[in-house]
């Protein structure tokens, strides 16, 4: 924008005249809204500072068990199954009891046996995308359920009639759980001989790495059925943020 010929020349143009600006140049505001539902835990909450960073989203909806405030205009709390919000894109996080979040939490978790509920919210709320965020471990990385519906529910999602269904499965965070000395030991002996034997792109990401290519990989997918595993997000982050890529470890 040219430099205005006054001594206020830096100084901020009032909202409308910023608004007008705007649209002078044919550059559009965020038209959509997100509906957020099961995002808690570490991934949970990194694909949800995501979504309320992403410049396409203009209000993203939370669902929550208890009525909270806002000091964020973008941040919508919503007490699931109170009055109606309307979105276009809606994100489901599947998540265990092994998924730590704060007992204080107002965010609705959602399990695997609740899939179906939270999809039918999101089609009530008009959501046309539907994302679903459904980790698996690292030894399953390689097996057919990356790429393709591993589920009767998987199957029931696309006849819900979405027009973009986007079901991603990274590779599931460590279960950092306090066990007994020996249990403990176990573990960290199987987690050793996991990064050895398998490949790079089986390692879990980073929360905040993961949730970057999940958003990458939903503004991508086209029309129609996208399963994604922990490969294609490693591809992902490889093209898009290789300094992020995990690494495979060397025996010395």
């Amino acid at each position: 924008m040219p430099a205005a010929q006054s001594c206020a020349v830096n100084a901020t143009p009032p909202p409308h005249t910023a608004l007008a600006a705007d649209r002078h140049h044919g550059n559009q505001l965020p038209q959509r809204s997100a509906l957020a539902l099961g995002l808690v835990g570490g991934l949970g909450e990194e694909l949800l500072a995501a979504l309320m960073a992403a410049g396409e989203y203009r209000a993203v909806h939370v669902g929550v068990t208890q009525t909270i405030g806002s000091a964020t205009p973008k941040f919508r709390p919503w007490r699931v199954g109170q009055g109606v919000v309307l979105v276009d894109d809606a994100f489901i996080g599947v998540t265990g009891e092994e998924t730590y979040a704060p007992s204080t939490s107002p965010i609705r978790r959602y399990g695997e046996d609740e899939v179906l509920e939270a999809a039918r919210t999101a089609r009530e709320a008009g959501a046309t995308t539907l994302v679903l965020v459904a980790p698996l471990p690292a030894l399953l990385q390689m097996g057919e359920a990356t790429r393709t519906l591993a589920s009767v529910d998987e199957v029931a999602l696309v006849a819900m009639g979405f027009e973009r269904l986007i079901i991603i499965r990274p590779t599931a965070a460590d279960d950092t759980r306090e066990l007994p000395m020996a249990l403990a030991l176990v573990r960290t002996v199987g987690r050793t001989l996991v990064d050895l034997m398998l490949p790079s792109y089986t390692k879990a990401l980073s929360a905040r790495t993961a949730a970057q290519a999940i958003l990458e990989a939903v503004r991508a997918a086209k029309p129609g059925v996208t399963v994604i595993g922990a490969k294609e997000l490693a591809a992902i982050v490889q093209a898009r943020m290789p300094q992020q890529a995990p690494r495979q470890p060397k025996l010395r």
